[in-house]
């Protein structure tokens, strides 16, 4: 009888400190304590985790970083000077930039990206920059319809995006257009015991696993090297209709008078002779040509196809990249945001 009594008590004591941790475990969800922590890929300094669980630039942030210098403004969009703020309610006639860290100019001043170069060409439409580092297009195109759908006078939209490239090709097979560089490593880490198991009948989400993915993820995660998986014929298909998708959802939310411009992913790959490339290079060129192939291809109304590559094509590589993945020197933007007032005069 005591015997059973003791199990009894312990089962009632079990019961009770599972239930105290699982209380705990919510209440830190819900006081979002390590949500924002746990987007650790490409959440710089300049960029923030909004309430509304979505990468974006902080607003009226000023940051100087090795030599170059970033300014926003109330809006979120980079702007080239302190202080400044756009008025998108204004009667000018605008052209947005929307995309990655390609055209938001990472690692070189706002003067020195396309969206500051054009600025200089161009004076009859206000330049806005509204790119942000690493955004997929997705992404992207999310940030036009929440933050421009509704404002007046936008003449162009040009959309340049390098993403999801590397994440396709670190995926493979098991890339989803869910994923991003501020949730992949949700992916990355997914088969882990306390990821696998987040369900239980007639209880629902176990939050105590929830926390456990969070501290993981936030202090003890890390990713090897870059890694590459394999793709097939169904996973490129899935890629090819995922741009198409996001190029057709851009288009249905332009204004009836607005022209997108699209243009193609540009690489130091592109521009070298391909002896000594690794498996990954290889790998990301054809993803590249691929990506490129749907973005050419794409067809409707209002849009313009401006080939940059052709454009960068006819100079030395060694003056277009300031890296080895993808950003522009100010040479390169200059060249672009040059040949790009050709088409919109």
């Amino acid at each position: 009888m005591n015997l059973l009594k003791n199990i009894l008590r312990l089962l009632l004591f079990l019961l009770i400190t599972v239930i105290l941790i699982e209380l705990t475990a919510t209440i830190l969800l819900k006081i979002d304590f390590f949500e924002k922590k746990s987007h650790s890929f490409l959440t710089m300094k300049f960029t923030e985790i909004t309430k509304n669980e979505e990468l974006n630039l902080k607003k009226n942030f000023s940051f100087n970083e090795d030599g170059w210098q970033i300014y926003t403004d109330k809006n979120r969009l980079r702007v080239n000077e302190k202080d400044f703020n756009h008025n998108l309610s204004d009667n000018n006639k605008k052209i947005i930039f929307i995309g990655d860290s390609v055209p938001f100019g990472y690692g070189v001043d706002y003067k020195d990206s396309i969206p500051g170069n054009f600025s200089k060409f161009n004076s009859d439409l206000l330049s806005i920059n509204a790119s942000v580092p690493s955004y997929t297009f997705t992404q992207s195109v999310d940030k036009y319809i929440k933050e421009f759908k509704n404002i007046k006078k936008i003449k162009y939209v040009y959309l340049s995006s390098f993403n999801p490239l590397d994440l396709y090709v670190m995926f493979g097979k098991n890339w989803s257009e869910k994923i991003n560089w501020s949730n992949h490593v949700n992916y990355l880490s997914k088969d882990l015991f306390f990821f696998k198991y987040k369900r239980i009948f007639l209880w629902g989400d176990i939050n105590f696993f929830s926390i456990l993915r969070k501290i993981y993820i936030v202090y003890f995660f890390k990713s090897d090297q870059f890694l590459v998986n394999s793709r097939d014929n169904e996973s490129d298909k899935r890629l090819k209709n995922y741009i198409n998708a996001q190029l057709n959802r851009l288009h249905d939310n332009l204004d009836k008078n607005s022209i997108l411009i699209l243009t193609p992913i540009l690489s130091p790959l592109q521009f070298k002779k391909n002896d000594d490339f690794n498996n990954i290079d290889n790998q990301r060129l054809e993803v590249i040509n691929l990506m490129n192939n749907e973005i050419k291809n794409f067809k409707k109304k209002n849009i313009i196809y401006f080939d940059s590559y052709e454009i960068l094509n006819l100079y030395n590589p060694n003056d277009l990249f300031i890296d080895d993945c993808c950003h522009l020197t100010p040479f390169a933007s200059y060249k672009i945001a040059e040949n790009l007032n050709y088409i919109v005069k």
